[in-house]
Formats: structure tokens, C-alpha cells, sequence
């Protein structure tokens, strides 16, 4: 492929070699214009998204939109593996330890410039095609809720695992998550669930399952469409075209353990207090194993997380889509400099021993004053402001 726009280096094994960021091709349309293709290409880190990604991300958006030749954009992800796995914390740690007590700088930036590209998906004026195969996790998630046709496929695994590293669900999660059917949003935070394509089309968080090995049918399919400069009449005709493929290839969904489960997720979500439902998801003795494995990721993850998810979820009800994300970033600026986050991150990524020692064993534990204490903003005014108005 060739990319017109290239950022990023990185060693490995004592040989420089080179990742591209992100990549930005033009796809020539039959009637004029093209159809911009953005390719989060780092496929040997799953295409975790670095301050290089997503400060390049925010800006070709920018370009794309103000650019009266490109009618579309399709972004997916570089490898076999998958779209994206989520954020690269271990470098969002390194910037918190870099300078203790005081702001994580590096993190903060790319809190900012990663939450200004998702809310510029979510209002992007022309048409954006995500293809989601693969592994969908993290900021992953976070940036494909937000186009206008999200496509999953038969090797699709969603899920927000903040809870398993200390946290949170974030980039517009306390949004989408409230989007989705009944207490499957808080269930799917609580417990960072594997969700399957058809759990992705039943929780309204894809559109289209299609095959895996069909990207590049699908591409020239959506390219060789009669484009036109209205975007409500593209977005029209490639629902269309989307949903024709869809039907044509017929794919086999898997289990959707969310609509097979939703009485049980919603009864125990219903229960009085945070407290409760905690007792109530860990305490699940069914026989359902994507129910004992959610119970699994909820009892080992970090209560204070848990206790944030409820929070934040409920704050998001009443928030507009750009104030969601100016929270977010409070919430991340100030958790990812919680030892939690640090502890959770070296179990899981540095040694890599999954037995995280958290500060707390369970909700009641953590002091109201904490979480209080998370929504505290550092700054006078949010950064996302200057980023929002470009």
C-alpha cells in the first residue's frame, strides 16, 4: 500500500525498523473525487494506538473533512490480528511515573488528541466506513462506535477490558455504553466481556457482519459506487450496497451471549446498591460459561474502577456527546496517574502475572472521597476545547 502519510519508529531487536502510524491512501473515484482509506498500521503492537496515531489520526481527519475532493472515509486496521487492541498503556504509564505527583504530559496529550479524533468520527459530515475485524478492544471500540457504517466480521471480539489494568472504560464510552440495551452497557464495563459480532449487532455497536476475508471486495465494491458531492445521498447508497454484501454473503452469526443473558444481566443489575450488583455478578454459580468468565473479570479487576464505572454512567446520561468526552479526559488525566493504573499495568503487560495487588478488595472499600476526587479537572479549561473549534 502506499501511504502518503508516515509517522513513527520504534526498535526491535537492535534493528531500526519502521512502523507507519497511520496510513493515508486516495482512492480514485470513476466520476471524480476518491474515497480516503486511514490504516492504523502497527500490527506487531495489534495496532495499539500511540500519541504519534492518534495525533496524525486527528489531523488527515481534519484534512478529509475540509476537502471538497473526498467523499468518504474507511478506516480499518493493518495485519490479520485486528482493528485495535485499545490504547498503548504501557507508554501512558511510563509518562505517569515519569514525573510523580505531578501531570502525566505525554498521556494528557494523547488523551486529548485521541478523544478530539472520536468525537470527529462521531460528527463527521461525510460517510465513515470502519472495518472491525479482528480484535476490537479498548480506544478500538471508542473510535469505530463512532462512524456512520461499522462493520464487524466472523473473527470479530469486542470488549472494554479498563477494569483488568485499573481503568476505565473510555474515548466516548460513558455514551455508547449507555446506548446499549437495558444494563448490558454497565455489564460490559463491569466485567470487560468478550463480546461477539452478533453481541456487536444486538448492542447497536456494529451495523454489518460480513466476512473477514472480503475487505478488499467490500473496498472496491463501496470505490466503484456512483458518488456523488451530497453526503446524505452517499450515506443512502452505501447502506445499501453494505446491506446488499451483508445479504449476499449470508455470514453465520456466532452466540450473542448479551440477548441470551439479558434477563439475568439486567435483574442483578437492578439490585440497590453498586455494592450489590458487585456481590451479585461475582456470586454467579449458572452454568453459563461467558457468565462465569464475566463474573471472573469483574472479581479480579480493580473495585475502584468498578466503583468509577457506576459513576461515570451516570453522569454520561445527562451529558452531550462533547461534554462525555471533556469528562473522560479529567477522568483519564487523573487515573492514569493512580497507582492502580500503574499496578494494574505491570500485572498485566510488564510481568505479565495477572495477579494484580489493587488497594481494595471490593466497592464498599473505596472511599467516596476517591472517586470524588477523579472528576476534579487539572485544568481551568478543557484542552478539548481548542480542539473541538478546529
Amino acid at each position: 500500500m502506499l501511504c502518503s502519510a508516515i509517522l513513527g519508529l520504534f526498535r526491535k531487536e537492535n534493528t531500526m525498523q519502521v512502523e507507519y502510524a497511520v496510513c493515508f491512501e486516495r482512492h480514485p473515484l470513476p466520476a471524480g473525487g476518491y474515497l480516503a482509506q486511514l490504516t492504523l498500521n502497527a500490527p506487531s503492537r495489534l495496532n495499539a494506538l500511540s500519541s504519534e496515531m492518534v495525533t496524525l489520526l486527528h489531523r488527515l481527519l481534519l484534512e478529509i473533512r475540509d476537502d471538497a475532493e473526498a467523499v468518504a472515509v474507511f478506516i480499518d486496521g493493518a495485519g490479520e490480528r485486528g482493528f485495535c487492541v485499545g490504547a498503548d498503556t504501557l507508554r501512558l504509564r511510563e509518562s505517569a511515573l515519569a514525573n510523580p505527583g505531578g501531570g502525566a504530559v505525554e498521556a494528557d496529550a494523547f488523551f486529548a488528541h485521541e478523544y478530539a479524533a472520536a468525537h470527529l468520527i462521531h460528527r463527521f459530515s461525510k460517510p465513515v466506513v470502519c472495518w472491525g475485524s479482528g480484535i476490537v478492544m479498548g480506544a478500538g471500540l471508542g473510535l469505530m462506535a463512532g462512524g456512520s457504517h461499522r462493520i464487524v466480521t466472523d473473527s470479530s471480539v469486542l470488549a472494554m477490558p479498563e477494569i483488568s489494568i485499573g481503568l476505565f472504560p473510555n474515548v466516548g464510552a460513558s455514551w455508547f455504553l449507555g446506548q446499549m440495551p437495558g444494563a448490558t452497557g454497565l455489564f460490559t464495563a463491569l466485567t470487560g466481556a468478550h463480546l461477539s459480532s452478533a453481541d456487536a449487532l444486538y448492542a447497536g455497536l456494529a451495523d454489518y457482519c460480513l466476512r473477514d476475508n472480503s475487505k478488499e471486495q467490500v473496498l472496491r465494491r463501496i470505490i466503484n459506487l456512483d458518488w456523488c458531492d451530497d453526503p446524505e445521498w452517499n450515506a443512502e447508497h452505501l447502506t445499501e450496497c453494505l446491506t446488499d454484501i451483508e445479504a449476499e454473503q449470508g455470514v453465520i452469526l456466532q452466540q450473542a451471549s448479551l440477548k441470551d443473558h439479558r434477563a439475568w444481566i439486567d435483574d442483578v443489575c437492578s439490585l440497590a446498591s453498586p455494592s450489590l450488583i458487585e456481590k451479585g455478578i461475582c456470586g454467579y454459580s449458572g452454568n453459563a460459561e461467558w457468565l462465569q468468565l464475566a463474573a471472573q473479570g469483574l472479581a479480579r479487576g480493580a473495585s475502584s474502577t468498578a466503583k468509577l464505572i457506576f459513576r461515570q454512567l451516570a453522569e454520561g446520561r445527562s451529558l452531550s456527546l462533547a461534554d462525555v468526552f471533556k469528562m473522560e479526559l479529567v477522568l483519564s488525566s487523573n487515573r492514569v496517574r493512580d497507582p492502580e493504573f500503574a499496578e494494574g499495568v505491570r500485572a498485566r503487560l510488564i510481568d505479565r502475572d495477572r495477579d494484580p495487588h489493587w488497594c481494595y478488595k471490593s466497592i464498599a472499600e473505596v472511599p467516596d472521597s476517591e472517586t470524588d476526587a477523579l472528576f476534579l479537572s487539572p485544568w481551568p479549561q478543557s484542552p478539548l476545547d481548542a480542539l473541538f473549534a478546529l
